[in-house]
């Protein structure tokens, strides 16, 4: 499950949607932030990430620790980016919960707080 993670990541890196929605179930529910309706389905992934490259460059996502359990991967990590809307460097340490489902993620829940901005220095 770790390896499909690290295939997500270079998938982002590499800004290459049509790769990053290879790893996901066709039907696949996204909670990209608490509180926020989920995202359902690889289409609405493709729009989700199509608006992310909109707002997000230069991105640093790190994982710190994981661990897996039967269908599970639990992440604790670290993502970075510039709004490109504010110039703004914004950051957040998260943990993300991702379930299995016939080697695809179907399920993903991250948790992060929204628009940390780091220090300038």
């Amino acid at each position: 499950m770790i390896d499909t993670l690290h295939g997500l990541m270079d998938a982002t890196r590499a800004q290459d949607n049509e790769r990053f929605v290879g790893y996901l179930a066709e039907d696949i529910e996204y909670h990209y932030h608490v509180g926020s309706p989920p995202v359902r389905g690889t289409a609405g992934v493709r729009r989700f990430l199509e608006k992310y490259r909109t707002i997000a460059d230069e991105v640093i996502w790190r994982i710190d620790r994981w661990a897996e359990g039967e269908s599970c991967l639990f992440v604790e990590g670290y993502e970075e980016y510039l709004d490109k809307r504010t110039g703004d460097r914004v950051a957040h340490p998260y943990m993300g919960i991702l379930e299995f489902k016939d080697g695809k993620v179907a399920k993903w829940r991250d948790y992060f707080e929204m628009n940390n901005k780091v220090a300038q220095g």
